[in-house]
Formats: C-alpha cells, sequence, structure tokens
C-alpha cells in the first residue's frame, strides 16, 4: 500500500481507495466482510418479500435492460438502478448494520452497488470483498468527520446524506479510476448527493425507504461522471465552502485520516437484532430484561417514563400511522417488545399499527431527552427505562450499549441464523443454505454472477 500522505481527507481517501489491493486487507476483515454481504443480501430478500419491492418496477422502467439482478424478483436492469432497488429493498426493513459514531449505514450504502458493478463487469468475489470494506471506509470517515454535529446541530438524515460516499468509493474502486478520477468521484457526490432532511424518516414517509438505494445510484454515476471528466474539487469534503461545513456546525477533518489503511471501520459497526431504527435498541434491550427479571405484562402497566439522548427521544410519537413510522416509535416498539419479547419484522404489520392492547400501552409512555445521557453520545447511545405497575411496584433498567454493537458483539452462529430467518422469506431454507455458502467462499469466486443468479426467490 502507498504512503497516505496526502495534502485534503479527499485525496486521502482517494488514496487509500486507489492503492489498498485485497492482499492488504487482514483475513479478519476479509471474513467480516463476508458476513455483512450475507447481512445485507439476506435483509434485501425479505424486502424482495414487501410491498416496497415495487421500487423493482420503477427501477426497470427506468434504468431500462441491464445486466444486474434485483434480488428476489430475478429482474435485470442496469447497475446504478439495480442498486436502487436492492439498497431500498434493504432499507426498508430497518435491519443493516450501523456504525454508531459516524452515524450511517455503510452495508447497505455500498453493497448494492459494489455488487451490482461486479456483476455488470463480470468481476469476482474478490473485487466485491476489497470495494465493500473500501466503501465502509469512505462512508463511516467522512460521517466521523461530521458526527455528531449533522444529526445534533442540524437537521439531516445522516445516514442517507453520507451513503453517497460508500457506493461512490466501491464503484471507483471497481471502475479503477486513479487517484485523481476518485478524488473527483467523492467531490462529485458531495455536490449532487442526497442532502436528506431528518422530516421524512421521522414521520415514516414512502420516500423515506428508499434513500439509501438513492445514495448508492448517485455513488456509481458520481464515478462515472467522474471517469468522463465532470469531477468534483480536490477539498470537495473538507474546503471554506466544502460538504463538512455545509452538513455541520462542527466537523473535525483529522477523524478522516486517524489510522487510515492501519484499521479498518467495519470491524466498528454493529449488526442489528432487531428491525427498527438502530437510536432505540437499547431500550428495548432495557425492557426485554425487566420482562424476564420482573415477569409483568401489558395489562400490569401504569406508566413508562424512557430517558434518552436527545437525537433517540426525537422517536416519542405514542400512535405511529405507517409501519416505518412505527419503527421510529419508541413506544410502540416497546409495546410490541413487552409483548411478543422481541421485535422482529412480524412485529411491524399494518394489522398491529390497529391493535388497541398494543396502542393503549404505547399512550403511557413518556419519553424525554436527558441531559446526562446526552453527555454520552455519541459513543454511547445510552437509554433507561422505568415501569411502574398497578400494584404499585417499580422496575428500571439501563443499557448504554446496544446488543450488536462492536463491544456486545453478534456471534458468526447469530449472523447465519438471522440470514436463514431472512433469506428464507423468498427462498427455501436449502436455497438459503447455498447462497450463505456462496458468499463464504467468495475468495474463489471468479465471477459473482455465480453468486447473483441464486439471488432470485423460489416459486
Amino acid at each position: 500500500m502507498n504512503d497516505m500522505q496526502a495534502t485534503s481527507a479527499t485525496q486521502s481517501l482517494a488514496r487509500l481507495i486507489c492503492h489498498t489491493s485485497y492482499g492488504d486487507l487482514p483475513e479478519q476483515v476479509r471474513h467480516e466482510a463476508k458476513l455483512r454481504i450475507a447481512d445485507v443480501i439476506g435483509i434485501g430478500l425479505s424486502g424482495s418479500r414487501t410491498a416496497v419491492s415495487r421500487i423493482g418496477e420503477f427501477a426497470k422502467k427506468a434504468g431500462g435492460e441491464g445486466s444486474c439482478t434485483i434480488w428476489g424478483s430475478g429482474a435485470r436492469t442496469c447497475s446504478p438502478y439495480a442498486a436502487l432497488a436492492n439498497g431500498t429493498q434493504v432499507f426498508h426493513l430497518e435491519l443493516d448494520d450501523v456504525h454508531r459514531t459516524s452515524h450511517t449505514h455503510p452495508g447497505v450504502s455500498t453493497i448494492p452497488a459494489a455488487l451490482a458493478l461486479c456483476e455488470e463487469r463480470g468481476l469476482g468475489g474478490r473485487d466485491l470483498i476489497m470495494a465493500t470494506v473500501l466503501g465502509y471506509e469512505a462512508c463511516i470517515r467522512i460521517g466521523l468527520a461530521v458526527s455528531p454535529s449533522i444529526y445534533v446541530d442540524r437537521t439531516f438524515l445522516a445516514p442517507g446524506t453520507l451513503s453517497v460516499f460508500g457506493a461512490a468509493a466501491a464503484a471507483a474502486k471497481l471502475m479503477g479510476l486513479d487517484e485523481a478520477q476518485t478524488a473527483g468521484a467523492l467531490g462529485a457526490v458531495s455536490y449532487f448527493g442526497p442532502a436528506a432532511p431528518f422530516e421524512s424518516f421521522r414521520l415514516g414517509a414512502g420516500i423515506k425507504d428508499m434513500i439509501l438505494g438513492w445514495g448508492n445510484l448517485c455513488g456509481i454515476y458520481g464515478a462515472e461522471l467522474a471517469a468522463a471528466g465532470f469531477e468534483g474539487p480536490v477539498t470537495a469534503l473538507e474546503g471554506d465552502f466544502g460538504f463538512f461545513r455545509t452538513t455541520s456546525a462542527r466537523h473535525d477533518t483529522s477523524r478522516v485520516g486517524r489510522d487510515l489503511g492501519k484499521a479498518f471501520e467495519i470491524m466498528n459497526t454493529g449488526v442489528k437484532p432487531y428491525a427498527c431504527c438502530r437510536q432505540h435498541h437499547a431500550a428495548i434491550d432495557c425492557m426485554l430484561e425487566m420482562r424476564e427479571r420482573d415477569v409483568f405484562g401489558l395489562d400490569d402497566v401504569q406508566g413508562v417514563r424512557v430517558r434518552t439522548f436527545m437525537v433517540s427521544s426525537r422517536g416519542d410519537k405514542k400512535i405511529p400511522g405507517t409501519i416505518a413510522e412505527a419503527k421510529y416509535s419508541i413506544p410502540y416498539i416497546l409495546a410490541v417488545t413487552l409483548r411478543d419479547g422481541k421485535a422482529w419484522r412480524e412485529q411491524f404489520t399494518d394489522a398491529l399499527l390497529g391493535d388497541k392492547q398494543l396502542l393503549e400501552f404505547a399512550s403511557k409512555v413518556d419519553v424525554e431527552p436527558d441531559q446526562e445521557l446526552d453527555k454520552l453520545y455519541d459513543e454511547k447511545w445510552p437509554a433507561i427505562v422505568e415501569v411502574r405497575l398497578r400494584d404499585g411496584r417499580q422496575f428500571s433498567s439501563r443499557h448504554d450499549l446496544p446488543r450488536g454493537e462492536p463491544e456486545f458483539p453478534c456471534t458468526a452462529a447469530e449472523m447465519k441464523e438471522k440470514f436463514v430467518s431472512l433469506a428464507c422469506d423468498a427462498v427455501t431454507p436449502d436455497h438459503a443454505a447455498s447462497i450463505w455458502e456462496a458468499i463464504l467462499r467468495l475468495d474463489d469466486i471468479a465471477d459473482v454472477k455465480e453468486l447473483t443468479a441464486l439471488l432470485v426467490a423460489d416459486t
């Protein structure tokens, strides 16, 4: 790997992307990349069985004929629109991975674009692994520079706004762009990538589901435009009027280059065990702990108080109107968690949005920001849940980090269990096993079409 010294953050990332080879990646990093590719594909296959799969029809119409698979349907279109469709199917379920201190969803920001381009260009599994790791690097490190200000001082949906950099980095690598072109691609997407306001996410508007898919589409186009001479400036990120100052009131450019090329941020991402916004997972862990330890049900509860960091406290709506809104509603999430002992995809359905018992409980849940907990953010994402029962008893639980974070990681067996559970919404167990096995041997797959050929639902 070449020396990482450069004159700008944009150039530093471009140099990393251009000069990192497959052999530079530690075995543990390669293996983690395979697990994250499996995670994203499993979620996407499950998403293909939901109403949001209609994005595939839009993508096919807009993108025309192509060689890239829309997961689940088997339809094909060009790489930007296949990445749009697949990224949308993944993000809809709110089960994709999160890097908490950069406020990014790096897997869904990178892997749909990387796999589509590998399929389109006849590239192999090692190319996919390498592009995935580098996409995580770009997306996360740029997110680190502007976090937490992008969420706290501004009103952006950070994962949507930052998603474009993961896809652009992966695309630049797979297209073989040189340093100047790669820097130009990052600069290009900083200019025309999504600037996603938080309002659509908060209210669960239909457009919310496609923002990560849109970042994938823009990332591919950014690399293609840079290759054609329509590049952004080399100071696109850190310039006086660049991305950092535009999206944050406070930023730290040094976080981009810290241990660049030595430590890979894919190792610092958290995997979601619950099908809702990651900001609320610590509160779920609190409720699950009390449910098992103290043994009470919905009808026993007089009131619930949730204290959490400010950003999470925005999810205080008691009566969600859509599934997307329910996945950001702490009151609803705690209701299904207490009743069912889990917050998986079957807890978020249109039918349950009208469940009187759940809504009655949700109406008793008060969510408030806590100044002391907010001081821990964003190194920690804490929650304290306090429950008052009708008989006068009171219980409480505190979790500073949710399950699935690097400090409390999911095991490889749990990752496989999650994958199979999701993929089997679209394929048989044997078929799911074949997909999992293909991903684990990506190092030896010469053409990823061997994998994408499996990403078609069983009839």
